[in-house]
């Protein structure tokens, strides 16, 4: 597993429509260089959508919780699976989103990317 693996669902969580609402101690990298992660501790006078632009959020395993549970969505499980992935299976009003990745943090990024796109299109802070 690597950064760049944890880059691309980002990316996909960008693409489905997630909102970031830039906060100092994000997790970001620039998104015409997305090879450096860094952390947001000086947005240099940028506006929220002005960060938005320049950057590519990188949510926490805490942030990604967050926002699922915000979309009422449920951790029904979070665990390790006989072949040594992480495995998050999520509850929600469409039934249970189910992923494995290598981290629990892209398993839980990508159980939020499936939820977003089975989601009716509504906007969530």
């Amino acid at each position: 597993m690597t950064i760049e693996d944890f880059i691309s669902v980002s990316w996909e969580l960008d693409q489905s429509g997630l909102v970031w609402h830039p906060e100092i101690g994000d997790e970001v990298v620039e998104r015409k260089k997305d090879a450096r992660v860094s952390i947001l501790v000086d947005p240099q006078g940028l506006t929220p959508d002005e960060l938005r632009e320049a950057y590519l959020w990188l949510p926490t395993v805490e942030q990604l919780i967050g926002q699922i549970e915000s979309r009422d969505g449920l951790i029904y499980h979070a665990g390790v699976t006989q072949l040594r992935e992480y495995e998050a299976v999520i509850k929600t009003s469409i039934g249970l989103i189910q992923t494995q990745a290598e981290t629990l943090r892209v398993a839980l990024a990508k159980a939020l990317r499936d939820l977003l796109a089975n989601a009716v299109s509504e906007v969530v802070h």
